[in-house]
């Protein structure tokens, strides 16, 4: 074994009498290196993408929710919300209304959902930082904040006293005969929040007071309760000390549990992007292949001399067994070192913008993309390698 890998170390580093066996040599680890390089940067490219529009998701939804098992609200006496507040690891937590209902502005009209939110709501998520027109809601007044979508939709603008906004919900329980089956009542737009075209179009805040009114909940009756948790704790131990409290009325959902289509769809996209780019380098080995051909080719007298000098075939093979990996493991890494200096770059000195903008393309250079590129070369590698040495032994038997 140690015979083999200095012999393979010897043939890596030493001029060939043949000039295009060392270039074919230093072509593929050139190959390799750019590939590896390539791969680095796509995927710490598609994370700083996933981080840049997370980031806003996460200013939205909070980190935990609790829902109700069955039906659409859930009962929060004084006790259970004492016990809620007084749990380990929760920073802050907020009652929700949230129901779907009816927006009407002189003659448009559009179904969204309406979140009555107290003024603790922006403590567990600070979703009054995503308002991009006016202001956050004014708690003292029928005010709602609409999504950029919805707004657009409505044809409505911030602080149009001219026409109220009118909010529609049907009403509970037995209807009178030729009563409206409807609660609507007036609001104005006091801000307009935006992050993503689905969720803009789809959501709006108002007071949790308007919302109580408008849906005729009771006093002690939410859809839903958001939680805020401290970051010392893991989503485990959160999860563990909730359970505690809450029986089997209540579902306990984390962030990507509210919304698990998203976390699908990321991870689908991280996974086809990677596959993609594996691709790409196990092309880049064919390089690998014909660099071992060739040198067998080229060392074919050596290797007869040694198998003439009591070397084994099984260990000739290994030589160029090792001769692939070396070759797979500097480009790896050489790689790697590439792509890291190039998204440090990116990520102090920005070169490449989004295009049409003047937002500095998001990258994140984290371990797990490291060890997935070494990882992906190394595999590859050993798998070319140990396909292109096949039949050596035969050879020299």
């Amino acid at each position: 074994m140690k015979f083999s890998f200095r012999i393979a170390l010897r043939y890596l580093f030493s001029k060939s009498s043949q000039t295009v066996v060392n270039r074919i040599n230093l072509f593929a680890i050139t190959v390799l290196v750019v590939s590896s390089s390539a791969l680095l940067i796509v995927l710490s490219g598609f994370e700083g993408l996933k981080d840049f529009g997370m980031a806003f998701y996460d200013q939205f939804e909070p980190d935990f929710k609790i829902i109700p098992k069955n039906g659409k609200t859930l009962k929060v006496d004084e006790k259970l919300w004492k016990d809620l507040l007084s749990t380990k690891g929760i920073l802050s937590s907020s009652r929700v209304i949230e129901e779907k209902v009816f927006f009407g502005f002189e003659g448009k009209n559009q179904a969204a959902y309406i979140k009555g939110v107290s003024s603790s709501y922006t403590s567990t998520s600070p979703v009054d930082s995503l308002v991009v027109i006016g202001e956050w809601i004014d708690f003292d007044s029928n005010s709602v904040v609409l999504g950029y979508g919805l707004s657009s939709s409505l044809g409505v603008g911030v602080y149009d006293y001219s026409s109220y906004l009118e909010l529609s919900a049907p009403k509970k329980g037995k209807l009178k005969f030729k009563g409206s089956p409807f609660v609507t009542m007036p609001a104005f737009v006091n801000g307009i929040f935006q992050i993503s075209e689905d969720i803009d179009k789809k959501y709006a805040f108002c007071s949790i007071d308007f919302a109580r009114k408008l849906l005729s909940f009771e006093d002690d009756e939410f859809s839903h309760i958001s939680i805020k948790i401290d970051s010392n704790y893991s989503e485990k131990e959160i999860f563990s000390n909730l359970k505690q409290h809450f029986d089997g009325r209540f579902v306990i959902q984390s962030r990507a549990e509210q919304n698990p289509a998203l976390y699908k769809m990321i991870n689908t996209e991280n996974l086809a992007v990677y596959l993609i780019f594996s691709l790409v380098i196990l092309i880049a080995l064919f390089n690998l292949v014909g660099s071992l051909i060739m040198m067998r080719v080229d060392k074919a007298s050596q290797l007869k001399l040694l198998y003439a000098l009591g070397e084994t075939p099984k260990n000739i093979q290994k030589v160029f067994l090792f001769l692939g990996l070396l070759i797979s493991i500097i480009g790896s890494v050489g790689g790697v070192l590439i792509g890291s200096v190039l998204i440090f770059i990116q990520d102090l000195y920005p070169f490449v913008f989004v295009p049409g903008t003047s937002l500095a393309y998001p990258v994140s250079l984290i371990s797990k993309n490291i060890f997935i590129v070494l990882t992906t070369v190394f595999v590859l590698g050993t798998i070319t390698s140990a396909w292109a040495t096949r039949g050596i032994q035969n050879s020299l038997d």
